[in-house]
This record gives C-alpha cells, sequence and structure tokens, in this order.
C-alpha cells in the first residue's frame, strides 16, 4: 500500500510539475523523510481532500485553510482596493502565516497535526527527524536556515489579493498580455495573475526551486518587479 501510495503522489507531482525547470523534490517544500517518505501529500492529496466551501476551489488539498484576519498593506498611492486574502493566497498562507488552524475536517481536529487533513502514511506526520522539522522550526536546529514566516501582519509586504490595475487606473503599470492571466500565457517563469489579481503566485512558484526564493523568475537587475512597475 506504502508503494501504491508513492506511485499516486509521484504522478500527482508530474501532473502539477509539467515544464518546470526544477522539481519541488528537495526544495525547501519538500518536507519528506524516511519516516514520512510521500512529498507531495504535505500539500496535496488524491482521497479525502479538504472540501469546506472557503476551499474547496483548490487542488486535492490536504490543509486546512487558514482562518486568521490579516492585517493588510496600505498606500496613499494605491489606486486599487486592498482585500483579505483570496483562495489562491489562502492556500500559500496555510503554512506561512506560521498559525495552526482549530477547524475540524472530516471529523478530525487539524491543528493537532499540523493542520493536515490527511496525514502521509500514518496518524500524523514525522515530527521527530531532521530535516523535516527544521524545514519549518530552524530556530531549533543548529544550521538556523531561514524559515520564512509572515505572521498575520502583511502590511510591510507586497500586497497580494489586489487587482491588477488598468492603464486607466494608473499608467506606471505595464499591460499584462492577458488581463486575466498575466504574462507568457502557460509558462511557469512569466508573472502570472488570478482572474486578474495579483496573488502569492505571481511572482512565486511554489513548485520550481531554481530561482531562490521560489521566484518565477529572476530579480536579477529588478527584472521581476519590472514586467509590472514602469519604475
Amino acid at each position: 500500500m506504502k508503494n501504491i501510495n508513492l506511485i499516486t503522489g509521484l504522478l500527482l507531482f508530474s501532473i502539477t510539475s509539467t515544464a518546470l525547470a526544477g522539481s519541488v523534490i528537495g526544495s525547501r517544500h519538500d518536507l519528506s523523510t524516511a519516516g514520512t517518505s510521500q512529498v507531495c501529500e504535505f500539500c496535496h492529496t488524491p482521497h479525502a481532500a479538504n472540501s469546506n466551501s472557503a476551499i474547496s476551489g483548490a487542488p486535492l488539498w490536504n490543509r486546512a485553510e487558514t482562518t486568521q484576519t490579516f492585517t493588510l498593506y496600505g498606500s496613499p498611492t494605491m489606486n486599487v482596493a486592498t482585500s483579505q486574502p483570496k483562495l489562491a493566497s489562502k492556500l500559500c498562507l496555510s503554512c506561512h502565516d506560521g498559525v495552526n488552524a482549530s477547524v475540524t475536517v472530516h471529523g478530525n481536529a487539524v491543528s493537532t497535526k499540523h493542520d493536515l487533513v490527511k496525514p502521509p502514511g500514518h496518524d500524523a506526520p514525522d515530527m521527530t527527524s531532521s530535516p523535516n522539522c527544521e524545514r519549518c522550526h530552524s530556530d531549533m536546529y543548529t544550521g538556523k536556515r531561514r524559515t520564512l514566516v509572515l505572521g498575520t501582519d502583511l502590511s510591510n509586504d507586497h500586497p497580494i489579493s489586489i487587482a491588477y490595475p488598468t492603464a486607466a487606473q494608473d499608467p506606471d503599470f505595464y499591460t499584462p498580455a492577458d488581463a486575466q492571466k498575466g504574462w507568457g500565457g502557460t509558462s511557469q517563469s512569466e508573472i502570472k495573475l488570478y482572474a486578474g489579481y495579483i496573488e502569492c503566485g505571481s511572482c512565486h512558484n511554489v513548485h520550481n526551486p531554481d530561482t531562490a526564493p521560489f521566484l518565477r523568475k529572476s530579480n536579477a537587475a529588478s527584472a521581476l518587479c519590472l514586467t509590472c512597475h514602469k519604475k
């Protein structure tokens, strides 16, 4: 059964990583260990996915949705309104807000399982082996590797869940090739829009660590920033 689960996980990975130059395997998003060998199931599951209405649009999502209220970025120069994170960004924040979600999914209190709806392989993920724990709790290890926990205060981070401005709203932004999907068509190496909104995944590609930190394209000479901003 374990081999079947592993094959299923690898098939799921191959579907979600099509056309990517790099691999989530071995990256900071790979939380697997010898005790918990699955890679994909820390975010996705082929069975018993989270079907709560707030998260139902996610791809076989294996985590609880964040229930936090976030402090949003604000600036007097902004020409479009900010809002609480939408689904595409809430998926990222289900880990990166650093807060366990105290909710019940399929009758299970997921906060006791590191927010996993269906733990990979056994009752809970391996919480004793490095590098699994170290991936998120670097402060507990001598390596002191950087761990990005945004918390619930997003006021000093690039705004997310914000509509990309039109030329009429702000002429200092370039017009994307597709107003709903952004630049590059199906390319995973260009800035994406999610139904016309800027989300975490607009700049970050969670499955490809080739351009640190999981950027869709290099920001050398501010190339990533200058895809959208004229100055």
